[in-house]
C-alpha cells in the first residue's frame, strides 16, 4: 500500500491531469447533445471493430481446425475407394487372396519445400515415420500423382518428384490395358512423357493418363495428366507421348501418402518367382 501511495506521489501531476481531463469529457458528453452523439457513435464504432476482429480471429482458428478435420476425413475417403478397387480386383480374380483385405493407408501430408527447375526435384513433407511415412510411399493430390517418398526421417520425408530424371512410374491410357513407362525429360514442369505404349493403342488428344495396375506403389487408376500430343517415331512400334500433368507442380501444398500394406508381401513372391 506504501508504494502504491509513493508512486502516486510521485506522479501526482499526471494522475491529476487524467483525472481532471476525464472529468471534463465526461461534462462536454453529458452537456452537449451533438458531443453525446459523436462519443456513442465512435464508441459503437470502436466496440464493432473490437466485435468483428474477434469474430474473425475465432473464425480463423475454428476455420484452421475444420481444415485440419477435413483433411483426414478425405484421407479416410480415398484409403476407402482404394479399398474398394482391391476388393473389385479380388472379385475380378485380378489380385491374389490375402489375408488383409484392407492394404492401403493415407496419410494427408503439407509440402514445405518443392523445387522445380533442377533436373533431380524434390519436395519435403512434414510427415515422417513417426506418422506412419516410409520410403517408397506414394504420393498424391486431389488432382493427381506427384511422387514418391525417397527417405524419411522422424517426421519429415523427402519425395522423388515427377519432375526428376530417375523417376518413372507405370501408366496407362484410361479405359484400356496399355501399359507404359512415365518419365520426364527435364524440359518442361507441366509436361512428361510416357513410352513403351504400342502403337496398336488407340489414342486421341486429351486422352486421361493414369496409373497403371503393375504398380506395387500406387493403385491403379489414380490420374496423371491428359495426352498433350503424340507420334510414332520412324522404325519403332511404340508411340512417344506427351502427357499435359494435371498437378500444377510449381504449387503444391496439400497432399497426401500412400501405403499399400501388401506391397512388401507382393514384391517378395514376385523376386522368388524370378528366382
Amino acid at each position: 500500500m506504501g508504494r502504491l501511495l509513493a508512486l502516486l506521489f510521485k506522479w501526482r501531476s499526471e494522475v491529476l491531469l487524467v483525472f481532471l481531463l476525464a472529468i471534463a469529457l465526461g461534462l462536454t458528453v453529458t452537456q452537449s447533445s451533438h458531443q453525446k452523439a459523436v462519443w456513442l457513435s465512435s464508441s459503437n464504432q470502436f466496440l464493432g471493430s473490437l466485435h468483428s476482429f474477434k469474430a474473425t480471429t475465432a473464425s480463423y482458428f475454428s476455420f484452421k481446425k475444420r481444415n485440419q478435420q477435413l483433411q483426414k476425413d478425405n484421407a479416410a475417403l480415398r484409403a476407402a475407394l482404394y479399398q474398394a478397387q482391391f476388393e473389385k480386383a479380388l472379385v475380378d480374380g485380378s489380385m491374389l487372396l490375402s489375408d488383409s483385405l484392407n492394404p492401403y493407408a493415407v496419410i494427408p501430408a503439407k509440402v514445405i519445400k518443392n523445387s522445380v527447375v533442377r533436373e533431380r526435384n524434390y519436395l519435403t513433407l512434414n510427415k515422417g515415420t513417426q506418422q506412419g511415412v516410409y520410403a517408397d510411399m506414394g504420393v498424391i493430390t486431389d488432382q493427381g500423382v506427384v511422387g514418391i517418398i525417397e527417405q524419411s526421417s522422424a517426421n519429415f520425408s523427402t519425395v522423388i518428384s515427377l519432375l526428376h530424371e530417375d523417376s518413372s512410374i507405370n501408366a496407362s491410357i484410361k479405359g484400356s490395358n496399355y501399359f507404359g513407362s512415365l518419365v520426364w525429360n527435364g524440359k518442361r514442369f507441366d509436361r512428361c512423357q510416357l513410352f513403351d505404349i504400342p502403337k496398336t493403342a488407340e489414342i486421341q488428344i486429351g486422352d486421361s493418363i493414369v496409373t497403371g495396375g503393375m504398380s506395387s506403389i500406387f493403385p491403379p487408376g489414380i490420374l496423371i495428366g491428359q495426352v498433350s500430343q503424340f507420334a510414332i517415331v520412324e522404325n519403332s512400334s511404340f508411340y512417344t507421348i506427351e502427357v499435359s500433368l494435371s498437378n500444377n507442380m510449381a504449387n503444391l501444398s496439400q497432399v497426401y501418402t500412400i501405403d499399400n500394406r501388401l506391397k512388401e508381401e507382393r514384391l517378395t513372391l514376385e523376386v522368388q518367382s524370378n528366382d
